[in-house]
């Protein structure tokens, strides 16, 4: 399946590169066939020099000889956006969004034209082909084009097509869940270091722990809860450290945690 004959990114962030990166290495497009745009000059010469993207000042003149364009602008600035852009936007090109809260029929209303919008949610482990990607699309979107862009975000990770009605709770988890993980894994790392383990093996064995933990539950296939209970065993060390997280009510702090993340993007959606 032919992917794109050039894509064109507008905001060039670090989800656009995660993407591009993505892309380039399940070699879906030759760099030189993916032009990025950003208003910070730097961020687009750096992916210049890192992948040999091409670079366009000019957002109205890369698009016409586009036919995928990303928009990875922050949220707040999809407007000035559209603006730039509508005029140019070729009626048979796809837009794939990544902008969290914007809506399909959002961009649709203010594109002003019958192009097909696709919604997308990904996140930064795209960079390293492990992304998570929920699609959805807007009313204009054939099943042709929604299956191209399924196939090039299932280049980089996992993708599944969901109603745009659940994409709130999905940022709320695979988008900003990585942060999630991360932060744990720092405060596995720093718990280690306090209890008298050096920073390198600290750092080491956390990451490598982590990192086994979701393969096993890739690999095995058996549940979160199944694995948990046969890690620990009865008044061993693993069971007192559930415990205490039980005690602190951990479950409802994540709970609200991402009962936050999920209003906070809805919020952005208005």
């Amino acid at each position: 399946m032919e992917i794109s004959k050039k894509l064109f990114f507008i905001g060039s962030g670090n989800m656009a590169q995660s993407i591009i990166s993505g892309i380039l290495e399940a070699k879906l497009i030759k760099a030189e066939n993916i032009v990025c745009n950003d208003i910070v000059k730097e961020k687009v010469l750096n992916l210049q020099q890192k992948f040999g993207v091409s670079i366009a000042e000019n957002k109205g003149e890369a698009i016409i000889g586009a036919d995928i364009i990303f928009l990875s602008v922050k949220p707040q600035n999809m407007l000035e956006v559209f603006d730039e852009i509508r005029n140019f936007v070729k009626r048979k090109a796809i837009i794939i969004s990544i902008a969290v809260g914007i809506t399909t029929k959002f961009i649709e209303d203010n594109i002003q034209k019958n192009v097909a919008v696709i919604r997308a949610m990904p996140n930064t482990p795209a960079l390293v082909l492990s992304g998570a990607t929920a699609l959805c699309k807007g009313k204009f979107v054939s099943d042709e084009q929604l299956q191209r862009a399924k196939y090039l975000f299932s280049a980089i990770g996992k993708t599944e097509i969901l109603d745009e009605k659940k994409f709130d709770i999905i940022t709320a988890l695979s988008g900003s869940g990585p942060a999630y993980i991360f932060y744990f894994c720092e405060l596995m790392q720093s718990a280690a270091e306090k209890l008298g383990l050096d920073k390198d093996i600290a750092k080491k064995f956390t990451v490598q722990t982590i990192y086994g933990s979701g393969k096993m539950l890739d690999i095995t296939k058996e549940s979160a809860k199944v694995l948990k209970e046969k890690v620990k065993s009865p008044n061993g060390t693993t069971e007192v450290a559930l415990k205490y997280f039980e005690s602190q009510n951990l479950a409802d702090t994540v709970y609200k945690a991402m009962e936050q993340a999920m209003e906070r993007s809805k919020e952005l959606s208005k």
